[in-house]
């Protein structure tokens, strides 16, 4: 058989067509392998312990916004009124102006008062008188001076303001073992305590007067009942 060469080159053109469709068709292949390599490899490097985002939820606070801190003060209320049994007395306050500073004092204890048959005595006492706790009492203190019969002795007292009795409060104590406790009305430059308590040992009742006579003068006075009604017991006359 003659060949011509047709045949050779309708081989070779098939096989070009063809090996043309074949590199298509890899190229095609390859092109999707490599996508699916990558994509399988950005699907592996993600983080395994990310959480999947979920969806937004309606009134949910942006990303990134401030968070409210629990720890934070709660808006402060408005103020309460204080009753006014609860403040300083203004009474009290204004009685006791007259009373403040020191004082010095000339004491008579009466007839009687340092035991049966004793004589009158006069000492030389002490005392300051000074407010304390912001308005709500007044602290005062005492030195009695040693007698030719009487031994040296001190003490300090406490008067505050009961607003719901309407009336002052007493306290005292001293060196020698007298304590009492007791309340009085003010009315105006002076206030009488009835007081109980104790009096070297023995159980007394007591009335005390404490009174304002001008700007610098004062004057107190103790009465006691043991039974035989109420018994001058001292008398202090004070100058500032």
């Amino acid at each position: 058989m003659t060949t011509t060469g047709a045949f050779p080159r309708l081989f070779f053109a098939t096989m070009m067509v063809y090996g043309g469709s074949v590199a298509r068709a890899e190229t095609s292949v390859s092109k999707t392998a490599t996508q699916a390599a990558l994509a399988q490899k950005t699907t592996s490097s993600a983080d395994p312990f990310e959480q999947p985002s979920s969806p937004a939820r309606t009134g949910a606070r942006p990303a990134g916004a401030a968070q409210p801190n629990p720890a934070a003060a709660p808006p402060a209320a408005a103020s309460a009124v204080v009753p006014a049994e609860y403040l300083p007395s203004k009474e009290l306050e204004a009685f006791m102006k007259g009373f403040e500073g020191s004082w010095k004092c000339d004491t008579k204890f009466a007839a009687g008062a340092m035991g049966p048959g004793s004589q009158v005595v006069r000492a030389r006492t002490e005392i300051t008188i000074k407010k304390e706790t912001g308005g709500y009492s007044w602290h005062g203190e005492f030195k009695l001076a040693k007698t030719p019969t009487t031994v040296a002795a001190s003490g300090m007292f406490q008067i505050s303001y009961a607003a719901g009795a309407k009336q002052a409060t007493f306290l005292s104590y001293d060196s020698v073992g007298t304590a009492m406790m007791g309340a009085g009305a003010l009315a105006g430059d002076s206030v009488t305590f009835a007081e109980e308590g104790f009096l070297k040992g023995v159980k007394v009742k007591v009335r005390e007067i404490l009174a304002a006579k001008g700007p610098k003068r004062l004057y107190h006075k103790v009465e006691i009942e043991q039974g035989k009604g109420y018994q001058l017991m001292a008398e202090d006359t004070c100058v500032k």
